[in-house]
């Protein structure tokens, strides 16, 4: 049967003809009368085509896999290596342990094989110590110091914004990480880029990505980096799902222009993803899962090599091994019946992804340039410019939530005055965690349906 262009009888149509034929149907209506302006400041078109698109050279993931993450707050080293051995034997094939800095890892990593999995340990002090622990270890176990894969995880930049602090000082805390990079891990990350807590205190997509590169370009300047080959990025995923996807993708767009304007040799980053807590709600928790289930898919379309999703009742309480549980199983759906990790880029060539993907990355390299104008991270945190900003953001997110704009189900929408649960009204993590006397102003996390919850819980207890 010979082969044919079924198409070349139909002639080509511009996106001015689409534009045209819509204002025609619309009976006098202006096509721009369809233009939407979305919570983060995006414009959003009725009509997306490829004209005006550039779709070559863009920068990809090296390989479509990623990794599913369980994460665990070390108390004792017995305890937090039983779970570890259950969840990877239950499909986790990364884990994040929040340590103290005074642990025994032989201890707390004992059968764990380390070389097969990715292996995130994060710290806010004790970093020589434990540093030396895992050099020792992978001497101990023969093996090559290559075939660790994972990050150490100290970023006294994040913990500045997040607390208002740093862990000791400027120059110690530098001093630190600057000594880390001397230790040869080649795959283990050691300068690590959070800027999860942006997401939790209201940023919208491109002022994360600018706060970002800020970060790291403070980063580079401080510890006289020649490569990035060592950064590790954390995101925190919304609802939005569209625009968290191109978010991903926008990221890696950027970096690549930042290593380009810096003369740097490009190198792929490692980029992390954990669902918010912004979004998530104490009452009709089940919705969290709906929520969380979407956020990880936005991560892995978007480009993650790393997924964590948050437990579903963490808002809260303690997680508990049955949230884990389901946590991990989200994952391993999205992996194993999904088959979410056999493309690398699934979101290429939808023109509304790829546009919004554009839209993103230019608002961000402005925002990081509005930053530098400032005099840089560390002087844009002093003079309070990315806290006003960030929080400009966040008021109008919570004016949105508060008027019924943005609706949470179970909180502003549907709440359920019947339900039975132990809750209790809260303070964000990272109010509980700044000193009385701090350097600069925290950003402070807070989830949008936190001040109308204690009200509803003030409610049924009276």
């Amino acid at each position: 049967m010979a082969h044919s262009d079924l198409f070349s009888e139909f002639p080509p149509h511009s996106e001015s003809d689409w534009q045209a034929k819509i204002e025609k149907d619309l009976k006098g209506k202006a096509f721009s009368d369809l233009l939407k302006t979305d919570a983060n400041g995006n414009t959003i078109r009725p009509l997306y085509t490829g004209e005006g698109l550039d779709l070559k050279d863009q920068p990809l993931k090296e390989h479509p896999k990623w990794d599913i993450v369980h994460e665990i707050v070390v108390n004792d080293e017995k305890s937090a290596n039983a779970e570890a051995l259950n969840f990877l034997n239950r499909g986790a094939t990364s884990l994040i342990f929040y340590l103290k800095g005074t642990e025994n890892l032989k201890a707390l990593l004992e059968n764990i094989e380390i070389q097969y999995i990715c292996l995130n340990l994060v710290l806010a002090a004790g970093l020589k110590e434990i540093s030396q622990q895992l050099q020792d270890l992978v001497k101990e176990r023969d093996l090559e110091e290559a075939e660790l894969e994972g990050s150490i995880n100290f970023d006294p930049l994040e913990n500045l914004a997040r607390t208002g602090n740093w862990f000791q000082s400027e120059a110690e805390d530098m001093a630190q990480l600057k000594a880390l990079q001397n230790i040869n891990f080649a795959g283990m990350r050691s300068v690590c880029i959070n800027v999860n807590h942006a997401e939790n205190a209201g940023a919208n997509h491109s002022q994360q990505l600018g706060i970002a590169l800020a970060m790291a370009y403070e980063y580079i300047y401080k510890l006289n980096l020649k490569s990035t080959r060592g950064f590790w990025v954390n995101f925190a995923i919304g609802s939005d799902y569209f625009a968290e996807i191109s978010k991903i993708r926008a990221f890696r767009r950027i970096w690549q222009q930042m290593q380009k304007e810096l003369g740097l040799n490009p190198q792929e980053v490692r980029i992390y993803a954990e669902t918010s807590m912004r979004n998530k709600t104490k009452f009709d928790r089940y919705n969290n899962l709906i929520r969380s289930t979407a956020e990880a898919m936005a991560a892995i379309i978007g480009g993650a090599t790393e997924v964590n999703v948050k437990e579903f009742d963490l808002s809260y309480r303690e997680a508990g091994f049955f949230s884990k549980r389901l946590s991990l199983n989200q994952l391993s759906i999205l992996q194993h019946e999904s088959h979410f990790h056999q493309v690398r880029d699934m979101a290429r060539g939808a023109y509304f992804i790829e546009s919004l993907t554009e839209d993103i990355a230019q608002k961000a390299w402005q925002f990081f340039k509005e930053i530098e104008v400032e005099g840089g991270y560390l002087w844009a945190l002093e003079n309070g410019f990315i806290q006003k900003s960030v929080s400009a953001q966040a008021d109008k997110q919570q004016a949105l939530f508060n008027r019924g704009d943005l609706i949470l189900v179970g909180a502003n929408k549907y709440f359920n005055a019947n339900e039975k649960g132990e809750f209790s009204t809260e303070t964000s993590s990272s109010e509980s965690d700044k000193k009385p006397h701090t350097f600069v102003e925290a950003l402070v996390a807070k989830r949008l349906s936190a001040a109308l919850e204690s009200q509803q819980i003030s409610q049924i207890q009276n």
